[in-house]
């Protein structure tokens, strides 16, 4: 004990945090000050979870809730606030605060979770549902509460609202994707009569090869379900999206760049996820378009829906043209939206 101080500034300096602790009983001071260190250490590194949980078995609660509201681990930061003995005021505002950080990460179910549980606010609860698109959750607090006027102030005016901008983003994205599939015709013809006189370098087939199987494996995969997997969808989005950034960083929709033609296909490409990967989201606000009798937008959404995959669909042969797609199943929908409504057939 009475060398500890020079001893914990050579773990700090070192880094040897993890081998000092085994020296220690978890008993002991010497555990919770070398615990306490290495919580700092983490929380510098941004190791904010990490550095929670170490501070959290040492009986660190405070540094552990700061740090668990920092990596956003909201149950965590619950279960440390109870340690902490906190007030019923405290673990209000402390529920507003976490629901206001799964806002940020677009986590509205439980945002509202924690606003009613914590917070005793169903109504703003239901208004995060509402927001989030959570419609079914949304009314199950609705009816828990015995609040249907809700209904007809937020939640049928909230789903009409949604039906009208997923409207207009099809409407976007179907002009998007022909006014680039027109060009790109316009493009490979230009290069073709260019390559005939000689005057242009071979297409980089490779690249082209690689958005072909990146989009097919898209579509293909929608005759798996027909409901989108959310967690499979952000980890193949987020290594395609950073290799497309990388790759745009050279590849321009300036007509008449060197590699228009390829900037086009990712454009193309992209346009085809997006309108996939709204599948579920569509899915879900077409139950409740049939649930309150809005048989109208219901059909104009189902139909519009269908309309685009289908064009798509139908446009993939001709966007992807090259000899490797000879050896390739041509990818195919899965059939759009299907939702067992015998009146909008």
């Amino acid at each position: 004990p009475e060398y500890f101080p020079e001893c914990l500034n050579l773990i700090k300096d070192k880094n040897l945090y993890n081998e000092a602790l085994k020296l220690y009983s978890p008993s002991s001071q010497q555990y919770q000050d070398i615990s306490i260190a290495y919580g700092e250490h983490l929380m510098q590194e941004h190791m904010y979870e990490p550095a929670g949980l170490t501070f959290a078995r040492c009986g660190a609660h405070e540094k552990a809730l700061s740090a668990f509201l920092t990596c956003g681990n909201w149950k965590q930061a619950l279960c440390v606030a109870a340690q902490l003995n906190f007030t019923k005021d405290q673990l209000a505002g402390l529920g507003r605060t976490l629901a206001g950080k799964l806002v940020e990460q677009r986590k509205h179910i439980d945002a509202a979770m924690v606003l009613e549980e914590y917070a005793q606010d169903y109504e703003e609860a239901v208004l995060l549902l509402l927001e989030g698109a959570a419609w079914e959750e949304a009314l199950r607090l609705v009816y828990k509460y015995n609040r249907l006027d809700i209904i007809e102030t937020n939640v049928k005016p909230s789903i009409l609202e949604a039906q009208k901008n997923y409207m207009a983003f099809l409407d976007s994205q179907t002009a998007t994707f022909s006014r680039h599939k027109k060009r790109l015709l316009v493009v490979r013809e230009l290069k073709e009569q260019a390559q005939q006189a000689g005057l242009d370098d071979e297409v980089p087939h490779g690249q082209e090869s690689d958005l072909f199987s990146e989009t097919s494996s898209v579509v293909s995969g929608s005759e798996m379900s027909g409901k989108y997997s959310h967690s499979n969808s952000r980890i193949s989005a987020r290594s395609s999206k950073n290799r497309r950034k990388a790759e745009r960083k050279k590849h321009s929709l300036k007509e008449g760049s060197p590699l228009e033609d390829l900037a086009l296909l990712e454009a193309l490409s992209e346009v085809v996820q997006n309108t996939e990967n709204l599948k579920d989201e569509v899915y879900h606000i077409l139950k409740v378009l049939f649930l309150f009798e809005f048989d109208e937008q219901g059909r104009e959404l189902q139909k519009g829906f269908e309309d685009t995959l289908q064009l798509m669909e139908r446009s993939l042969p001709e966007i992807w043209t090259l000899t490797y797609q000879q050896n390739s199943a041509t990818p195919t929908w899965g059939g759009g939206v299907l939702l067992c409504c015998p009146s909008w057939s």
